[in-house]
């Protein structure tokens, strides 16, 4: 053995661990980009159309939401917001948005006023589908006694 070998054998050696590295580092960097694409989709908000006043339709939704059982994380009067969770079940969260007059909103599936609610919802990460929101709106519709 020349005293060249021996240097050519530690250099061979330490480009397959480089080489190592820089394939651990790719399929980390790899696995990274992957778990930020897996985004949850957008729960889709359903809207409907009431004769009462922003104020009333607020106040029967907020009810609506308490007597099932929903904990109200967050409530604002001025802008119109309540945000509720399930407390019996985990992860089962709605979004209601009550506005008066100006633009129709998004999902607008009734027109029968110029208030409008709007409900969207997620349980376990996944957006509510329109059934699951249907019997909400009829809870706060026979509660501002707008149904037979």
């Amino acid at each position: 053995m020349t005293p060249r070998e021996p240097a050519t054998h530690r250099d061979a050696i330490s480009r397959r661990s480089g080489l190592r590295q820089v394939a651990g580092l790719s399929v980390l960097i790899g696995c990274l980009l992957l778990s930020a694409c897996a985004v949850s989709p957008q729960a889709q908000p359903r809207s409907i159309s009431v004769q009462a006043t922003a104020q009333e339709t607020l106040k029967a939704t907020l009810s609506m939401l308490a007597e099932r059982g929903f904990v109200i994380r967050h409530g604002d009067g001025n802008l119109g917001q309540i945000d509720a969770v399930l407390a019996s079940r985990s992860g089962y969260e709605v979004h209601a948005q009550v506005t008066s007059g100006g633009e129709r909103p998004a999902g607008l599936v009734m027109q029968n006023g110029d208030t409008y609610l709007t409900l969207s919802g997620r349980r376990g990460g996944q957006p509510l589908e329109a059934v699951e929101l249907d019997p909400l709106f009829i809870d706060v519709q026979n509660r501002l006694g707008l149904l037979p």
